[in-house]
C-alpha cells in the first residue's frame, strides 16, 4: 500500500509546524514526517549511520519535500532558517499577524539537495516526488525549480518524477491550496510534473 510522507530538509521551528499543518490537512499521519533528528554538521552525518530517514519508503509512495521557495522564476534556492548557536528562530507578531524571525539560512541547489535525498536513504526505485516550495514550478530564463531538481536526480533516480508549484503555499487545518495572482487554487490545478 503506498503512503504519504513529508520530509523537511531544514528540521526548524518554523518547518515543523508547517509539516504538522501540511499533514493535517492532507490527513498524513504526523509520524510520516520525516526529518534529520539533528540540524547541521558532523551529528547530522553521525545521525544517518543511525536512521536515514528516507530508506524506508518504497517506489510506490508520495513524498512531500516542505520548504521556502522564492514564490517567482528563476529561484537557485530553496531552504528556510535553522536555529544556529545563539542565533534561534521565535515567533513573533506583526502588524497582527503571526511570523518567524531568527536563526541561519540553509539552502539547497538541485544538487545538493539532490546529495542530501541520497544521504538519507531515499531508494533508487523512487518515483513521486513533490517539492512544496512557493514558485518551485514557475518558468522564466530558467526552467522551473522543480525541472532542475528532477535533472539533477536521473541519474541516480532514473524513474523519478518531481512535481513543482506555480504560486505560493497557504494551509488552513482543512485544505492545502495555491495562490497565484491573488487567486487561491486545489494544488493539482497548479501542479507541473517533470
Amino acid at each position: 500500500m503506498a503512503n504519504e510522507y513529508i520530509y523537511i530538509p531544514v528540521n526548524s521551528d518554523e518547518m515543523s509546524e508547517f509539516a504538522e499543518r501540511f499533514a493535517k490537512a492532507k490527513g498524513i499521519p504526523v509520524n510520516q514526517i520525516l526529518a534529520n533528528k539533528c540540524v547541521s554538521g558532523k551529528g547530522k552525518a553521525m545521525y544517518r549511520w543511525i536512521d536515514k530517514c528516507l530508506s524506508k519508503l518504497t517506489k510506490d509512495d508520495t513524498l512531500y519535500v516542505v520548504t521556502h521557495g522564492t514564490g517567482a522564476a528563476d529561484a537557485l534556492t530553496i531552504g528556510s532558517e535553522r536555529n544556529m548557536g545563539k542565533n534561534k528562530q521565535k515567533r513573533v507578531n506583526v502588524n497582527g499577524n503571526d511570523t518567524w524571525e531568527g536563526g541561519e539560512w540553509k539552502s539547497y541547489t538541485p544538487d545538493q539537495l539532490t546529495s542530501t535525498l541520497t544521504k538519507e536513504g531515499l531508494p533508487s526505485t523512487f518515483v513521486n516526488l513533490h517539492v512544496c516550495a512557493c514558485g518551485g514550478g514557475y518558468e522564466g530564463k530558467m526552467a522551473p525549480w522543480a525541472s532542475r531538481l528532477k535533472d539533477a536526480m536521473k541519474q541516480s533516480f532514473p524513474k523519478v518524477q518531481v512535481t513543482g508549484y506555480q504560486g505560493a503555499f497557504s494551509v488552513s487545518p482543512t485544505r492545502v491550496a495555491i495562490i497565484d495572482k491573488g487567486a487561491l487554487y486545489p494544488m493539482n490545478e497548479r501542479a507541473v510534473t517533470f
